[in-house]
């Protein structure tokens, strides 16, 4: 499939993120927003709450998707400024549950994950009004590096 790029993209940052190269099986947080994965519904719920939507593209058993959620997600500095900012959904790149996308498409989890360009995992979109993409972030970042890429402000 079309993932051999990510392991490539992976073990090549293996030694300076001191990831291990093994699967690790991990659980999406429990404060991520229970979603029928409806993004238009999502991001004017978010807006209603004064956030916007963070997608968090994944694949199971991922190590640096593991590594990024433990460090930014589920505990350290970031989690209470991301939880704080943003509305926070899991979508699995290989995955097949339905998505309505922005523009009124419906699509899988992974033909959502490909015409998106998600090409590594884990990845990260951040929904703005129009509604747009307003970023993407791709692959494992060090918490504070990922923190400045979501341009949270103090």
């Amino acid at each position: 499939m079309g993932f051999l790029l990510p392991l490539l993209l992976f073990s090549s940052n293996i030694a300076a993120q001191k990831i291990e190269p093994r699967p690790i099986h991990y659980e999406l947080p429990q404060w991520f927003k229970k979603t029928f994965l409806e993004i238009p519904v999502d991001i004017e719920e978010a807006q209603n709450r004064g956030k916007k939507l963070l997608i968090f593209f994944h694949l199971d058993n991922c190590p640096a998707c593991a590594y990024l959620l433990k460090e930014n997600f589920v505990e350290g500095a970031n989690r209470e400024r991301i939880e704080k900012k943003f509305d926070v959904i899991g979508i699995n790149v290989l995955g097949d549950l339905p998505v309505n996308w922005i523009d009124g498409t419906l699509y899988t989890e992974k033909q959502l994950a490909r015409k998106l360009g998600v090409f590594a995992t884990p990845a990260v979109l951040i929904m703005t009004t129009g509604p747009r993409i307003q970023r993407k972030i791709m692959g494992y970042k060090p918490s504070p590096e990922f923190l400045e890429l979501l341009e949270i402000d103090k």
